[in-house]
C-alpha cells in the first residue's frame, strides 16, 4: 500500500494511503480503466473545473498562492529549477527575499512542510509569488515565458497540477482529479471546494460580474492540465489517456 504524491518525495499518510487504497479497488476496472501504468478515473478526470484565476483574487480574496508553499521537487524539475533559482528573484524581486534566498537559501525543511524540502515562504507567502502592476504573479512562471522555457518544466509540478491528481501507487499511477471523494487522500484536501468557485461554484460569491467565473467556461478537469501531461509524458501516451474519457465535442 505504498503511494506517493506523483511529481513529489512526499508519500502519503497512513489514513490518505488507505484512503487511496479503497477508493481505487471500489472503481478499478469501471470507471477507473487501466492503460499501461495508468490508472484513468473516466469520472474524476470529467468533472468541471473553470481556474479563471486572473480574478480570483478579486472574487475570493486571494488566490491559492496567497499564503501557500509548494510542494516538494524531485528529478530534472527540480535540477532544472535549482538553476534559475536566483536569476529568477534578481530580475523579479525588488525587496530583501533576494539576500534572504542568497544567506538562506531557497529551500527550507520546516513542520510545516512535514520535513520535506521545499521553497521555502516569504512574509507569509511563496518566495516567488511577486506584486506587480497591482497583480500578484508567479515569478517562475513569468521568468520561464521570458526565457522561452516551458513553465510547466521550470515550476513545482504539483503547482500546474491543480485540479488534477496524480499518485504513484503499488497497482500503478491514478490519474485522478479534486473531487469530493478524492478529498480523503488528495494533495488539495478539502480545501479548494470549501474555498473556491473554480471547483465549487457554490462558493461564487452573490453578485460577482457575470463574466468573473462564468458558468459557460466550465471544463473538464483534464483538459486544464493536458498540456503539462504533455510536458512530462509526451504527446503518445496523453493522447492514448484521453482516448479512455468521454470529452465533450
Amino acid at each position: 500500500m505504498r503511494s506517493r504524491y506523483y511529481g513529489t518525495a512526499e508519500a502519503l499518510g497512513f489514513q490518505e494511503a488507505l484512503a487511496a487504497y479503497h477508493y481505487l479497488t471500489s472503481r478499478i476496472d469501471r470507471t477507473i480503466l487501466r492503460y499501461g501504468r495508468f490508472l484513468i478515473d473516466t469520472e474524476a478526470l470529467l468533472v468541471p473545473v473553470n481556474l479563471d484565476c486572473f480574478h480570483c483574487h478579486l472574487v475570493h480574496g486571494q488566490t491559492c498562492c496567497e499564503q501557500g508553499q509548494p510542494y516538494s521537487m524531485t528529478g530534472t524539475n527540480l535540477s532544472l529549477f535549482e538553476s534559475h533559482a536566483l536569476p529568477i528573484l534578481d530580475r523579479h524581486a525588488q525587496d530583501e527575499r533576494v539576500e534572504t534566498a542568497r544567506v538562506r537559501g531557497v529551500f527550507e525543511a520546516t513542520a510545516a512542510t512535514d520535513h520535506h524540502s521545499c521553497i521555502r515562504k516569504f512574509d507569509g507567502d511563496c518566495l516567488y509569488l511577486v506584486k506587480q502592476g497591482g497583480q500578484h504573479i508567479c515569478s517562475i512562471h513569468r521568468y520561464a515565458l521570458e526565457e522561452k522555457i516551458e513553465p510547466a518544466q521550470l515550476k513545482p509540478f504539483s503547482c500546474s497540477l491543480f485540479p488534477l491528481e496524480i499518485i504513484e501507487m503499488d497497482e500503478g499511477i491514478l490519474l485522478t482529479a479534486v473531487t469530493p471523494d478524492t478529498m480523503d487522500f488528495s494533495r488539495w484536501g478539502d480545501f479548494y471546494h470549501k474555498h473556491y468557485s473554480c471547483v465549487n461554484p457554490a462558493r461564487r460569491p452573490k453578485g460577482t460580474p457575470a463574466h468573473y467565473f462564468s458558468a459557460r467556461d466550465y471544463r473538464p478537469a483534464w483538459l486544464w492540465a493536458r498540456d503539462l501531461l504533455v510536458s512530462y509524458w509526451g504527446d503518445a501516451d496523453v493522447t492514448s489517456i484521453e482516448s479512455k474519457l468521454s470529452l465533450p465535442v
